[in-house]
């Protein structure tokens, strides 16, 4: 689902723009604290993940690591990812 932890935290509103146009996502993620801000729009807010993901490599999640996106609709670009610490 689009804006979802998958599996676990549903978006509160569908905030997807039409196929072809660009998506834009701010993701704050701290611990299992996450908020994600689809288009513009608030669709997390602080919500808790309750486990590891399945997409989880191994139970070390407080230690760094790959960050995986997924997409499971078809072919998928990306653009200007940037990736900041929590301060």
């Amino acid at each position: 689902m689009f804006s979802s932890v998958y599996g676990f935290v549903p978006p509160n509103k569908m905030t997807a723009k039409n196929p072809g146009e660009w998506q834009s996502y701010d993701i704050t993620l701290v611990g299992r604290i996450i908020t994600i801000v689809a288009n513009g729009e608030r669709v997390i807010t602080e919500a808790q993940i309750p486990g590891l993901t399945g997409g989880a490599i191994n139970s070390a999640e407080g230690e760094p690591g790959p960050i995986l996106i997924q997409g499971d609709h078809g072919p998928i670009d990306y653009r200007n990812i940037v990736i900041t610490t929590a301060k």
